[in-house]
C-alpha cells in the first residue's frame, strides 16, 4: 500500500506537468509602401503575424489596414492571456495540492505527516545523495543538445540569458518563501517550504521542454521524469515534506515560463525579409515587406 502512494505521487505530478504544455507563436514586422503615400506601418505584436491568407491586408488602403490590424491585435491579447492562464494551470494546480497536505489533521489520509510516513515505509531506510547532482540533469542536457547540433528553440547566447533570468527568478522566489514562511524540515532543521532541489529540477526540465518540445516529445518527458524523481527522493532522504516538493515543482515550472513569456529575442536574431508585390484597390502597385522578429 506504502509504495502504491508513492508511485501515485511520482505519476501525478509527471501526468500534472505534461498536461499543460504550450507553444510561443512568432512576431511580425508588416511594412506597407502605398504609392499615394510615404511607407506605413503596421506592426503586429502579441504573437501574432501574418498568413498567407491575410496578405491581402497588404494589398489595401492603410486605413482599411489598421482598423484590421487593430482587430487582429485585440485578438492577440486574448491569446496571450489566455496563454498565462494555460500556463499557471499546472504550478497553481501543484501548489494547492501541496497546501492541501498542510490543511487535515497529523493522522489524517493526505496529511503531509501520514503521506511522508508511507515514502519513508516504502523505501525502507534507503537512502542516496544523487538528487544533489540529478536536479540539474535537464539543464546540462540544454546544452549538451545544443552543442550536438540538436534543433531548438533559442541559439545558445538567448539560452544563457534565459536560463539566467530563470535561475534568479526562481531562487529570488524560493528562498524568499524559505526566510518568510516559518517550517522546520521533517529531520528538524528549519526552511523547509519550499524544496530548492524540486525547484531546480524543473525550472531545467521546462526549458528542456520549452526548448526541444517540437524535436521530441520525449526529451520532454525525460525531463520532468527526471525532475519527478528528485522531488521524491527529497522526501525518501527525509529533507522535505511533500507539500514543499510540490509547492517548489509549480515555482520551477511558471518562473520559467514567465522568463520565455517575456524574453526579447535581442540576440543571434535573423534577419528574415520577405519582399511581396502589391496591388491596390485604387490602381497601381507596389511592394511589401514582412520581417520575422
Amino acid at each position: 500500500m506504502a509504495s502504491k502512494i508513492a508511485l501515485f505521487v511520482l505519476v501525478f505530478i509527471m501526468g500534472q506537468t505534461l498536461s499543460a504544455q504550450v507553444s510561443l507563436s512568432k512576431n511580425v514586422l508588416a511594412l506597407n509602401q502605398n504609392q499615394n503615400s510615404n511607407v506605413n506601418l503596421a506592426r503586429l505584436t502579441n504573437g501574432t503575424f501574418l498568413s498567407k491568407s491575410d496578405t491581402r491586408l497588404l494589398q489595401q488602403p492603410f486605413d482599411t489596414v489598421s482598423r484590421k490590424v487593430l482587430k487582429i491585435n485585440s485578438a492577440g491579447k486574448e491569446t496571450q492571456n489566455s496563454r498565462w492562464l494555460k500556463a499557471a494551470i499546472v504550478p497553481a494546480s501543484l501548489a494547492a495540492l501541496g497546501v492541501i497536505t498542510l490543511l487535515p489533521a497529523k493522522q489524517s489520509l493526505f496529511s503531509k505527516y501520514t503521506i511522508h510516513d508511507k515514502v519513508l515505509d516504502a523505501a525502507n531506510g534507503w537512502t542516496t545523495t544523487i538528487d544533489n547532482q540529478l536536479q540539474f540533469v535537464p539543464g546540462v542536457a540544454v546544452f549538451a543538445l545544443k552543442a550536438f547540433g540538436v534543433r531548438s528553440r533559442s541559439d545558445f547566447v538567448n539560452q544563457a540569458v534565459i536560463t539566467a533570468k530563470a535561475e534568479l527568478l526562481t531562487n529570488l522566489i524560493v528562498h524568499g518563501m524559505k526566510t518568510l514562511i516559518p517550517s522546520d524540515r521533517p529531520y528538524g532543521a528549519p526552511h523547509s517550504m519550499p524544496s530548492g532541489h524540486t525547484a531546480q529540477a524543473f525550472l531545467s526540465a521546462t526549458i528542456l521542454d520549452m526548448e526541444y518540445r517540437d524535436t521530441s516529445p520525449w526529451i520532454s518527458v525525460s525531463g520532468y521524469a527526471v525532475a519527478t524523481t528528485t522531488g521524491v527522493l527529497r522526501m525518501v532522504n527525509n529533507k522535505h515534506w511533500i507539500s514543499d516538493v510540490l509547492v517548489g515543482a509549480g515555482i520551477g515550472i511558471f518562473s520559467t515560463k514567465a522568463v520565455y513569456f517575456t524574453h526579447k529575442y535581442r540576440w543571434g536574431k535573423k534577419n528574415n525579409m520577405v519582399i511581396l508585390p502589391a496591388i491596390y484597390q485604387n490602381g497601381g502597385g507596389g511592394v511589401s515587406f514582412a520581417k520575422m522578429l
